[in-house]
């Protein structure tokens, strides 16, 4: 059975209704009652093949203890006139009551490791109380998530504890003021956004939106650790009509150049470093090798030129050489020039 983004939600629902000891559910009741909890219309055909899902559940996961031939899963003949009411033969068979299996398990104590990693954010200190009340419940017994696996993140960094914050002001859709400070800047000053999109890069959070200002009106972003305050006001946002896949396909990090097309840059990486590039790709959505290349050595990716773009190809050190572009190559040889200055 196809399992859309309500399945679960149904299933629960239902189960709730064939366990009610006062409650009477046909089918045609069953479907009001989870269209009203969804807030959407399901069909005839969807509830029935719901019904078969749960009973088909409930007969595999019990079938070596019970004889459903002879106790079946719903209490048999069991009418509302002439209309079929659906309620459990056993409470106890409810989807709610079952223990977990060994897969459900094993799926829930690797979406509670995840979980463990944000566990020390200020917007997710709700888990420190979720995570002992899921591992009483369901027996968990395992502890030290945290000893099992590391992930790259910054817990000292400032602008963590507005993530959560402006996800909700995402979801709200209404326009902000932000008081912003950025490093450059002497003293902060007020920007007014149309919040679209969020996105972490580097180990750092960047708030992108509509900036409408007297000294700048687009897309902009903002850098959360910048950020001193935040106003809602009552001005609906603008409709965000941009694709952020495609936005972020056209670049290495959040830095988007104006009034510039992404250009074809082509690394040339000596022998032990191209294998690491071929794994990790540095722009995934265009990285190719060339194949003018006899030694495939070289790879070609199609990006706007940023400063995230020139910090990539300076990691990697003497082990890269910018073929092409020449906008590209110029600049590194600027970069370069100035970097022989402190060191010779």
């Amino acid at each position: 059975m196809p399992q859309n983004k309500n399945f679960q939600k149904r299933i629960t629902i239902l189960d709730e209704c064939f366990s009610s000891r006062t409650g009477s559910f046909t089918l045609e009741r069953l479907i009001d009652v989870v269209q009203e909890k969804l807030g959407t219309s399901v069909s005839r055909k969807t509830i029935q093949n719901d019904i078969k899902y749960i009973r088909e559940t409930i007969e595999n996961e019990k079938s070596a203890s019970i004889d459903f031939n002879e106790n079946p899963v719903f209490i048999p003949r069991l009418f509302e006139g002439k209309k079929t009411i659906f309620k459990y033969a056993d409470v106890s068979l409810a989807l709610g009551n079952q223990l977990l299996s060994k897969s459900d398990q094993e799926q829930l104590e690797e979406t509670l490791a995840i979980l463990s990693r944000y566990r020390n954010r200020e917007d997710f200190f709700w888990l420190d109380e979720l995570f002992p009340r899921i591992k009483t419940a369901f027996n968990i017994v395992h502890e030290d998530y945290n000893g099992l696996i590391s992930y790259q993140s910054n817990r000292d960094y400032s602008g963590q504890s507005w993530v959560g914050k402006i996800y909700n002001q995402l979801l709200r859709k209404k326009v902000l003021i932000i008081e912003y400070k950025g490093f450059k800047d002497e003293s902060s000053y007020l920007r007014k956004i149309h919040p679209y999109h969020l996105k972490q890069y580097n180990s750092r959070w960047f708030l992108f939106g509509l900036e409408e200002s007297e000294k700048y009106t687009g897309i902009t972003n903002l850098a959360l650790d910048r950020i001193q305050e935040i106003t809602e006001t009552i001005e609906e946002i603008n409709q965000d009509t941009i694709n952020w896949g495609d936005f972020f396909d056209e670049m290495i990090g959040v830095s988007r150049p104006q009034d510039q097309d992404p250009v074809e840059v082509k690394l040339r990486f000596s022998k032990s470093r191209i294998p690491y590039v071929l794994t990790k790709p540095i722009h995934g959505a265009s990285q190719r090798i060339d194949k003018s290349d006899p030694e495939e050595r070289t790879i070609s990716i199609n990006v706007l030129p940023n400063n995230e773009l020139y910090q990539t190809i300076l990691s990697f050190g003497d082990d890269v050489e910018v073929l092409s572009p020449d906008i590209v190559r110029v600049e590194m040889q600027k970069i370069v020039v100035e970097l022989n200055k402190k060191y010779l």
